[in-house]
């Protein structure tokens, strides 16, 4: 009796030991993005990146032996959907950080919602409100991995001011689109403080398809270029009807101008300026891009390579800290240095924003992409 007494006892023991020494179950993230909705060319391709960084870093062997695991909720583009989804990751799946959308609307509705949780959100919508409260003060889960708006905005109307010589602007905007709001006042005040003059601005709605009276309206005062930070499907209506009344004048974009909207747009889209996280012609990124198009046909846009970073950070942080969503916050709110393929990135703890992040300016010729210059983020 004893002998089976003290042969369970072994087998227990060793049991324990195995146990406590080896990996955990997987290291699971959340993904919170818009598949199917009006902006699902921009959530798809967050999605695809996280992924395609998750398959290096699980072909690699994981986070210290661990594999990482994705799970993924469509918004739909709806606010509704979003909150849902954001409330199951944080209660029922229990991720230990969630890869946010690049649309403002849902980051605005999410932003509060996330105090009720310890779980962080890094994501990509520009709008000051996504991460930062009234007072002043940081939203203590809601981290932004690209410059702001307000950073931006203010690099397109240096760049324009500065570098291209324009003196004399006209704006047309989505009213109702947070994402297009939010680069306004951005780029009216830096290109004022630069010297320009903003002569007219002109809202839409959502709805609105003909510009062109809208258009005229702003060529007739006068302008020497016009500032669109539309959204994709918009802003190529704009441009083909812009160039259609006959202005040849400058059209500045922000990161909606960025691949594929030089292909879906045509040659009314050449001669654009626009912004972008990237360049295409890196080695690195023009690697990737190559093998995504290779392997699935489709190509590999900016917002691929911002969830593609995002992911290789939550590997590193979790690696370092582990995958409690209070430590992996910490560890976010303080990360320093990291060179992506976006850039270096530095998280400001006051903000909770990017600090000193490059962007490269571009200009479309022959319907491609072609570098102009990198621009350091005013501080």
């Amino acid at each position: 009796m004893r002998k089976v007494f003290f042969m369970l006892l072994v087998v227990l023991l060793t049991l324990s030991m195995a146990a406590s020494g080896a990996p955990k179950g997987d290291i699971v993230i959340g993904c919170l993005q818009d598949i199917t909705g009006v902006t699902s060319t921009l959530g798809k391709m967050v999605q695809e990146g996280a992924n395609w960084a998750l398959n290096e870093i699980n072909a690699a062997g994981g986070v210290n032996g661990r594999k990482i695991r994705m799970i993924t909720y469509d918004t739909k583009a709806d606010v509704q959907e979003a909150i849902n989804a954001f409330t199951r990751m944080c209660t029922r799946d229990r991720v230990s950080a969630i890869i946010g959308p690049p649309v403002a609307n849902i980051g605005i509705a999410i932003a509060p919602i996330s105090e009720n949780y310890d779980v962080p959100v890094l994501g990509f919508a520009i709008d000051d409100r996504v991460t930062m409260k009234d007072d002043g003060t940081p939203y203590k889960n809601m981290f932004l991995f690209q410059p702001s708006a307000r950073q931006q905005g203010a690099i397109m109307a240096n760049f324009a001011v500065k570098e291209k010589g324009l003196k004399k602007f006209g704006i047309i905007y989505n009213q109702a689109n947070a994402y297009s709001v939010s680069l306004l006042e951005p780029f009216k005040d830096a290109a004022r403080q630069a010297g320009a003059q903003i002569l007219v601005e002109v809202p839409y709605q959502p709805t609105d398809r003909d510009f062109k009276t809208m258009l005229n309206k702003i060529v007739s005062a006068g302008v020497d270029a016009i500032y669109a930070p539309n959204y994709t499907q918009e802003l190529i209506l704009i441009t083909q009807q812009a160039r259609a009344i006959g202005f040849e004048g400058q059209l500045i974009c922000g990161l909606d101008a960025c691949p594929p909207f030089p292909a879906l747009c045509g040659p009314e889209s050449n001669g654009i300026i626009y912004i972008n996280n990237i360049t295409e012609t890196e080695p690195q990124i023009q690697g990737i891009i190559a093998e995504y198009k290779q392997k699935t046909g489709n190509d590999a846009t900016n917002k691929f390579f911002l969830g593609y970073d995002v992911m290789k950070i939550l590997a590193k942080v979790i690696g370092e800290v582990g995958d409690n969503p209070v430590a992996v916050r910490a560890a976010v709110e303080n990360l320093k240095g990291y060179q992506g393929l976006t850039g270096n990135i530095t998280i400001d703890p006051k903000t909770h924003q990017t600090k000193g992040l490059e962007m490269v300016m571009h200009e479309i010729e022959n319907q491609l992409p072609k570098m102009l210059k990198r621009y350091a983020v005013p501080e």
